[in-house]
């Protein structure tokens, strides 16, 4: 399974992939902490899953796939797990309208977040 993972925390960054480095099947192709940079990378190849927060260095995981979602986009729109520290019922709700399939609260869900990760890569 191809990750983008979009996260603006060199921590959090770091953390992420070491919980998901002994599996196998899961491929974090490439990072991006930033709107644009996710973008560039979305529109050069396919990705079966994005790792997205809400707030990035510049932009937000919200555009980052709403981008994909165009119908200009050249790929399937991948599998979106949405990981933020807003995780307040405005956000749980703009999320739902994007058929965000994933959305955890950092603080609260990280590992059930991690265990959705995997879960995904064995469908």
């Amino acid at each position: 399974m191809k990750l983008l993972l979009v996260e603006n925390s060199p921590l959090l960054r770091d953390a992420i992939k070491d919980m998901l480095s002994g599996y196998e099947n899961i491929s974090i192709e490439n990072v991006a902490s930033t709107k644009n940079e996710a973008i560039t990378f979305l529109d050069e190849m396919q990705y079966d899953l994005i790792i997205a927060d809400i707030e990035l260095n510049e932009g937000n995981g919200f555009d980052v796939v709403k981008h994909t979602m165009q119908d200009f986009y050249a790929f399937k729109p991948p599998t979106v797990v949405m990981l933020t520290n807003h995780g307040n019922s405005y956000y749980k709700k703009l999320a739902q309208k994007l058929n965000i399939k994933y959305f955890y609260d950092k603080s609260l869900d990280f590992e059930s977040a991690i265990q959705s990760i995997v879960h995904e890569s064995l469908n």
